[in-house]
């Protein structure tokens, strides 16, 4: 995949973005294409964290989950709208890491026009909330949409939106707009992200706030996974990853509680089993149960009986 060189940035801070750009050099980089599956972009974005941590460069775990979870959605949205394969750019200069993410599509991502349920504004919200840098550009393939994390090197590279440490005001959520209009909400202790925020346009604040969504997330049983008729090899990937989520503005009143979700790795097989690998694969299944009734199924009653006491009727 060819190299982009000064992409333009949806941003007020387009030139000083575009300078850091321009002075950005990867010293090592992997390519890999992606199928137009929505099921491939989970073990795509595994792929890119893998590719990372080959490299051993210095991140922090919580640098390494925002490279996961910003691969997904902006693949996811490549693979979602262009419908056809795209190609994935990972790329670093020692510091940082770029991705870079080539669809057919010439449309550029436009953020500030995504309605609420729009689940490709929900990914740019969070490429401008989690990255350090994030742009798009022209390609001669249709447009490339990258970003980065990490420690930015040059004047001016710092991240298009900002976000406050999490856990600003345990138990409280706050988002505040720059003409002074806020809005706040009960933040649950079992909650991962904090979505308290500040000098949000206000023309964006109902995005904000439809966007809020509580999470926890647990661990799923890693299986040897493969794909027949799109890749032979195998690779470990997890299946029935668990996670309470909770969208207090969600237009579904049913989601507006705490629920459990299951990502289920679809369309993969774990084939050429004998006795004993079956066996091992029993036992993970049987732990994994386990997982989820004594350790999920408490949290979720957990999660609700908290809610109802912070929400009575």
């Amino acid at each position: 995949m060819p190299s982009h060189g000064s992409p333009h940035m949806a941003s007020p801070q387009a030139g000083r973005q575009e300078a850091a750009v321009r002075s950005w050099r990867p010293v090592t980089s992997s390519e890999f294409l992606v199928q137009p599956v929505m099921a491939d972009v989970v073990s795509a974005r595994r792929t890119v964290v893998r590719i990372v941590r080959e490299w051993r460069l210095a991140l922090p775990n919580e640098q390494l989950e925002d490279l996961e979870l910003l691969s997904g959605e902006v693949i996811a949205n490549a693979v979602r709208y262009a419908g056809t394969t795209c190609a994935v750019a990972v790329r670093s200069d020692g510091t940082r890491v770029r991705v870079e993410v080539t669809d057919t599509s010439p449309v550029r991502p436009r953020p500030r026009e995504a309605s609420p349920d729009s689940e490709g504004g929900r990914g740019l919200f969070l490429v401008d909330a989690l990255a350090t840098a994030w742009g798009s550009a022209d390609d001669p393939a249709g447009k490339v949409v990258w970003f980065e994390v990490g420690t930015p090197t040059a004047p001016g590279a710092t991240a298009p939106g900002k976000q406050p440490a999490p856990w600003s005001t345990p138990g409280t959520w706050t988002i505040t707009a720059t003409d002074g209009t806020s809005a706040s909400g009960y933040l649950p202790a079992w909650a991962e992200d904090d979505p308290t925020e500040t000098d949000v346009p206000p023309d964006e604040l109902p995005q904000r706030l439809a966007l809020i969504d509580h999470r926890s997330l647990f661990d799923g049983p890693t299986m040897p996974i493969t794909a027949p008729g799109r890749w032979d090899d195998t690779e470990d990937d997890a299946v029935f990853e668990p996670s309470i989520h909770c969208a207090p503005n969600h237009p579904n009143p049913g989601l507006r509680v705490p629920v459990a979700n299951l990502q289920v790795s679809d369309g993969r097989w774990i084939i050429g089993l004998d006795p004993g690998a079956l066996t091992e694969i029993a036992g993970k299944l049987r732990s994994h149960a386990d997982l989820l009734d004594h350790e999920v199924r408490p949290a979720l009653i957990a999660a609700l009986d908290d809610w109802t006491a912070h929400h009575p009727q």
